[in-house]
């Protein structure tokens, strides 16, 4: 007995080691981003790099589930695949790009921890889900801590037009992933959360690499820089496959509410890595915001909610 205990904490503790990184290394996909657009790359291009490196690990993936499983999808599950891979890895992505294109990486990042509140009214709204005292102060934690950010990055930035461009896309690419979330649920219970998200991912690749055929010359993204081919390899590993093979064996060792509280490190993360490589400054006014954010969120985690 006092071994499987000892087994259990070494697990548990593995688990947490595994969902810190994998929080981490999403983290670094703003920084990313960032980078690559400041090589002189578009919003398009720079998502379709990202998933050309990504598609053949998605496809292992898929391969190592099995063929086999895939065939024995009925008609539904294959549509609910390809209807959530479709909006959650590619819509919402290509807005949540589209967003780092105009605002800081570290409100980016901010904006988009607030899905689970979207989640949260988004299920209020569908299913009639009741929404408790502590869900309140948590969504009006969220929303107040987003507000001063953004407040006092139109100080920092000095255009308002741009700063409310990037904060709407990536609201809309926060509120399309909190939809993503609950549309996914039922299908991933049916056949399991790694075929899903290596069937899933793989559409949202040869969708994102469709896009940029139709609106771009392939020369543009073979003229590239050497720097930038780097920067979008870390984008596709690093930032992209790794995370969510850590966060997929993190689920299995912990369960997902401790992941989900854990993964609150990611916004310090982001902003950490934004002063250190960007040279982003945050005042003490945006360090208040963003703990409000962190806090509402995780309090949002603590709640036993219908969809989690």
């Amino acid at each position: 007995m006092p071994q499987d205990a000892d087994e259990r904490r070494r697990s548990q503790r593995i688990g947490i080691a595994l969902a810190l990184a994998g929080a981490a290394c999403f983290s670094a996909k703003a920084i990313f981003v960032k980078l690559l657009y400041a090589q002189g790359l578009d919003v398009t291009t720079t998502f379709a790099m990202r998933m050309v490196v990504a598609l053949p690990f998605f496809v292992l993936l898929a391969l190592w589930q099995g063929t086999a499983g895939l065939a024995s999808l009925d008609r539904r599950d294959r549509l609910g695949i390809v209807g959530c891979g479709l909006l959650g890895f590619y819509l919402s992505s290509w807005l949540d790009f589209i967003g780092l294109s105009y605002i800081p990486a570290s409100l980016e990042r901010l904006i988009l921890f607030l899905y689970p509140t979207f989640v949260v009214l988004l299920s209020r709204l569908l299913h009639g889900t009741a929404l408790t005292r502590s869900g309140a102060v948590a969504l009006a934690l969220s929303y107040g801590g987003v507000v001063l950010v953004v407040w006092q990055s139109l100080d920092l930035t000095g255009s308002a037009s741009a700063l409310a461009l990037g904060t709407a896309f990536t609201l809309a690419s926060a509120f399309t992933y909190a939809c993503y979330v609950i549309a996914s649920t039922r299908v991933i219970t049916r056949i399991g959360s790694l075929r899903f998200t290596a069937y899933a991912s793989t559409v949202a690749c040869v969708a994102s690499i469709v896009h940029f055929g139709v609106t771009h010359d392939a020369a543009q993204m073979l003229a590239a820089p050497s720097s930038a081919l780097g920067l979008a390899l870390g984008l596709g590993t690093v930032a992209t496959v790794l995370p969510i093979l850590l966060v997929a064996e993190a689920l299995r060792r912990l369960g997902a509410t401790q992941v989900a509280l854990l993964s609150s490190v990611g916004p310090v993360v982001t902003i950490a890595l934004a002063w250190l490589l960007l040279g982003e400054s945050i005042s003490l006014l945006q360090s208040m915001g963003a703990a409000l954010v962190i806090a509402g969120v995780v309090l949002v985690g603590l709640r036993p909610a219908a969809t989690r």
